[in-house]
């Protein structure tokens, strides 16, 4: 729903995305203290099962983003038996290193920029953009539709430009519809149930074309990734809620709409087709091709966002290589964005060529995080 994700609606960039130096858990998930620094370019996280892998990626994503892919439950970060978490990072940006600081005490928030209190979120969100890979992103490809709407919306969410009232948009249709619903839920008079129509079909319109631009700009870029790690030819296909001008789709659809006491047209009906050499993904892609279409969606986003904000996001890809045979993962590493910085966590590197220029942290048996190797590599050790 538009509603999900308008809560990061104040992202509007004032400077690119800058580059993750360093982090501190402290009371987070597992951790009761931790301090990582991940290298330039590809860092490798590694190590045995329910060590912390996953929980330091969202670590980063909770910092940078504000928000978890886990959960939208602060309380459910927080170390067991605690009351707070904390996290501090250092980026740098074109114009030097910037300090953030988020401390959670739910549900309460604290936010610092060089130690500056941050009473509202665009300031501290403008610092940088990420694009995350879990496991569940496989979702996208079989799932339901609000997952692909999803990944649409963190798209606009975190581009600067002539989208940067997404959000904004996002946040006023979500309005307008759940009035508009609660009215046709409760009988109420077609009169007051039209009252909505004129906000809902202006915002409605605009997120329309919005993600219709968007679909087509990723559509190539997905296909050229997906060729690039299988060989395979994917295909993406925008399905908007409405065929035709919203207001016109609204006068169309009363009828429907008052029997079913629903809204029935519009983005909260947006989908996403997609086809893998012709056939329709969701209904006959292999645990492997749907990890490979996922992964290929979200380097096309990081692609399409390295374009609009003049520089690669910061790449978050947890549990990168499950379900992938070894040419899918070399090729996957080797067509990793120019210049982009990634964490990627897996459980075992044995027999991945690991691009020269990375850096390979190891989680011990007992929960300590150890270098492993800290520059140029050829394969992993």
């Amino acid at each position: 729903m538009p509603h999900d994700a308008a809560k990061e609606m104040n992202i509007e960039a004032a400077s690119p995305c800058a580059m993750l130096r360093s982090i501190r858990l402290a009371g987070f998930r597992c951790f009761e203290f931790l301090d990582y620094e991940p290298g330039p370019r590809l860092s490798f996280i590694t190590g045995p099962n329910a060590r912390g892998k996953t929980s330091l990626l969202e670590a980063a994503c909770v910092l940078l983003r504000l928000r978890s892919p886990r959960t939208s439950n602060n309380s459910e970060m927080i170390r067991f038996g605690g009351s707070a978490f904390a996290l501090e990072g250092l980026i740098q940006g074109v114009l030097g290193e910037t300090r953030l600081s988020l401390k959670s005490t739910p549900p309460a928030r604290a936010l610092e920029l060089d130690g500056v209190p941050q009473a509202t979120t665009a300031d501290y969100l403008a610092q940088g953009r990420i694009v995350w890979f879990g496991s569940d992103d496989l979702m996208l490809v079989n799932g339901p539709a609000e997952r692909r709407r999803k990944l649409l919306d963190s798209v606009g969410l975190q581009t600067s430009g002539s989208y940067r009232s997404y959000g904004r948009d996002l946040r006023d249709y979500d309005r307008a519809l759940r009035s508009r619903n609660l009215l046709l839920r409760e009988g109420r008079s077609r009169r007051e149930i039209e009252a909505y129509d004129h906000p809902l079909a202006e915002t409605g319109d605009r997120i329309l074309g919005f993600r219709r631009d968007l679909v087509a700009s990723l559509a190539p870029l997905a296909a050229d990734s997906c060729r690039s790690i299988s060989g395979e030819i994917l295909e993406i296909c925008y399905e908007p809620g409405s065929t035709v001008p919203m207001m016109q789709a609204l006068l169309s659809s009363r009828d429907e709409e008052l029997r079913l006491r629903q809204t029935r047209v519009g983005p909260q009906r947006d989908d996403i087709l997609i086809l893998l050499n012709g056939i329709p993904a969701g209904s006959y892609a292999s645990e492997g091709q749907r990890r490979t279409i996922a992964l290929s969606l979200k380097l096309a986003v990081a692609a399409l966002l390295t374009r609009g904000n003049g520089r690669p996001p910061l790449l978050l890809l947890d549990d990168i290589f499950g379900e992938l045979d070894p040419s899918r993962r070399d090729a996957l590493l080797a067509g990793m964005p120019p210049g982009a910085q990634a964490l990627l966590s897996t459980a075992e590197l044995t027999g991945i060529v690991i691009p020269e220029g990375s850096r390979i942290h190891r989680f011990t048996e007992g929960g300590t995080l150890e270098m492993v190797v800290s520059g140029d590599s050829g394969s992993a050790p």
